[in-house]
């Protein structure tokens, strides 16, 4: 499964209140992710460790929505965890 979301926001919430299930991977574009705070870096990884979900960043991922994917998907190279 690899869906899209349009924000890692709406992305975390839907698999909190299982209207998304299956997740097992969220992807978000890096230098979106860099450009947070500290404190907000770290309210995503406690909701994404919480949820039981893998939280990781690519710089080639478009900053206009985030990824989704299921425990059957692979990882791309270029993703790094966050």
């Amino acid at each position: 499964m690899i869906t899209r979301r349009d924000n890692l926001e709406q992305a975390l919430s839907d698999i909190e209140t299982h209207r998304l299930a299956g997740a097992s991977t969220v992807v978000v574009n890096l230098g979106w992710w860099a450009a947070l705070s500290p404190a907000e870096q770290d309210a995503y990884r406690l909701r994404a460790d919480r949820a039981h979900v893998e939280l990781v960043a690519d710089h080639e991922l478009s900053s206009h929505y985030v990824e989704v994917r299921g425990t059957d998907e692979g990882s791309v190279s270029t993703e790094r965890p966050v």
